[in-house]
């Protein structure tokens, strides 16, 4: 003796639509909007400027002119380690204004403009800010 352990005739309906419709339809809805957010999101990307920054020209020159300085090392640390966190301010608010900041050592070649006198002159604004603040 066999019995069969499907229950045939009977299917689950929801307001006389079959479940496996439903959730079909839920998987393409869901698949439509990912794709319109998705295309939303490129879109934006391609509208961000790209540009570029010569870090190590800056730190090394900053690092050079405090090794001639013949300062106290300690105070020549604390000074490159201020140093260090103005150039990562002033990266980050380039970042902020909408645009994508790469190293310059890394672009081979492209359209990336060239922001680092912008953030050496923001950098030599905040080292004077900082100055200023600890007298």
């Amino acid at each position: 003796m066999m019995t069969d352990l499907t229950i045939s005739g009977v299917r689950r309906q929801v307001f006389g639509v079959p479940l496996t419709s439903l959730g079909v339809g839920a998987l393409l809805l869901a698949a439509l909007l990912w794709g319109a957010w998705t295309t939303r999101t490129l879109l934006a990307l391609d509208k961000r400027e790209v540009v570029t920054v010569e870090l190590s020209g800056l730190i090394g020159a900053f690092v050079e002119a405090e090794a001639r300085s013949g300062t106290d090392p300690e105070a020549s640390q604390r000074r490159v380690a201020a140093y260090l966190e103005a150039i990562d301010a002033s990266v980050d608010a380039l970042g902020r204004n909408g645009r994508t900041v790469l190293v310059g050592e890394a672009v081979l070649a492209g359209q990336a403009r060239d922001m680092t006198p912008i953030v050496r002159a923001d950098v030599a604004r905040r080292m004077e800010a900082l100055t200023h603040a600890a007298r």
